[in-house]
């Protein structure tokens, strides 16, 4: 029989059994001695939770800290040593949990905590608070942060799901668990309620790649194009496999040149993080090109109407050279992307990794949808093994 007094270890944690039914107490108390004021609760179902209990001004008093073994030991008694010097100090744990829960809506941390912080760290951040206030806001806007569960978020979603497809549904998806995530690293939760939310299935993915001769026709819509500066935005677009967001905020000063030849820095992605563009010599023609519309004192590359602001999203732009071209409607402006990539690996000289790094992934894993482009090449390579295997049978 364990001793209710121990120095906490994973092993004897493990080998606790639960309090059993016929005991005077539903619960049963581990003392940690590695840790004062560290307690163990067990209860009739096995389940493990640490409390800690010290007395303030004279007043006995208990703080919950978090479930074994979400929480390990160490983390655990880094906790209470926290609890313990705050007692320290003269502040009481438990109250300043309170005050720091007890103010915060879901509204409100949106609002006064994860926006800010969005808008100084993500390019996305005004999507961010667009899908808050669209599809968030009028179910959590008076809700609690901390009286969120899994339960909450899962329901979120399904509702979501039913005028909406599922990569729609993912995307808010993975902003509401970034929140909580960020919510419980700034100590307004003790654990994230939707670390079990699973991804929906996504059947709407579709790929559109233009043809040679597409992209023949392409380039000279975009050439003919009456508004030039937006025309060679999206002629820039195919030939780096840039974003068009990314295009729109380029500047001039972020244009530099090597012994290798041009690049262009992007000091901001999609990501977040900072990369170099190399350009080919159609996409620097392109830059060539737009130097006759540069307009003083406004810093971008492809210049706007309003003073010193970029191009903003060319929709109608791109409908017109789409219409010019012949192309159909279902392809869109981030195909373009699509198309350099498939241009490169159809091209038997690229890699996915040369993908992966021209079109600035993170992860390679996102390169891998556009594998199955080489098929041609890889059926060439098939075809040396016949060749192979023909001529030793003919020896």
């Amino acid at each position: 029989m364990i001793s209710r007094k121990f120095k906490f270890n994973k092993r004897q944690l493990d080998n606790i059994s639960p309090t059993p039914p016929d005991s005077r107490s539903k619960e049963t108390e581990y003392t940690d001695e590695g840790c004062t004021g560290l307690k163990l609760i067990v209860n009739r179902q096995g389940r493990k939770r640490y409390l800690f209990r010290y007395t303030f001004n004279g007043v006995k008093r208990s703080l919950q800290i978090g479930e074994y073994p979400a929480i390990d030991i160490t983390t655990a008694r880094q906790i209470a040593n926290d609890h313990r010097r705050q007692i320290a100090l003269g502040n009481d744990p438990k109250q300043l949990r309170e005050q720091q829960r007890s103010v915060l809506t879901f509204y409100q941390f949106a609002e006064e905590h994860y926006l800010p912080y969005a808008k100084v760290n993500k390019l996305t951040a005004s999507s961010d608070e667009g899908n808050l206030k669209l599809h968030v806001y009028p179910t959590w806007h008076r809700k609690p942060l901390n009286q969120i569960g899994q339960q909450d978020i899962q329901k979120l979603l399904d509702e979501l799901l039913k005028g909406r497809k599922p990569a729609t549904v993912n995307r808010l998806r993975s902003l509401v668990l970034r929140m909580f995530r960020l919510a419980m690293e700034w100590g307004y939760i003790d654990k994230h309620p939707g670390q079990y939310i699973k991804k929906y299935k996504e059947n709407n993915q579709r790929q559109r790649y233009l043809s040679k001769e597409e992209i023949s026709g392409f380039i000279s819509a975009c050439d003919r194009e009456t508004n030039r500066v937006q025309g060679n935005a999206l002629k820039f677009a195919l030939l780096t496999g840039m974003r068009i967001g990314e295009i729109c905020n380029s500047q001039w000063s972020h244009l530099t040149f090597d012994d290798d030849g041009a690049n262009l820095f992007l000091p901001h992605t999609k990501s977040g993080l900072s990369r170099t563009v190399l350009l080919n010599q159609l996409a620097l023609e392109t830059i060539y090109d737009q130097k006759q519309y540069r307009i003083n004192g406004n810093p971008y590359i492809f210049p706007g109407d309003a003073v010193g602001r970029p191009i903003t999203h060319p929709k109608k732009a791109f409908a017109r050279i789409k219409a010019s071209a012949g192309i159909g409607d279902n392809f869109r402006i981030h195909d373009l992307r699509h198309t350099f990539a498939s241009v490169l690996i159809n091209s038997g000289q690229a890699t996915l990794y040369d993908v992966q790094h021209l079109l600035g992934h993170q992860s390679p894993q996102t390169s891998t949808r556009y594998a199955h482009l080489g098929s041609g090449r890889l059926r060439s390579v098939s075809g040396h093994v016949s060749d192979l295997v023909q001529q030793v049978i003919q020896t």
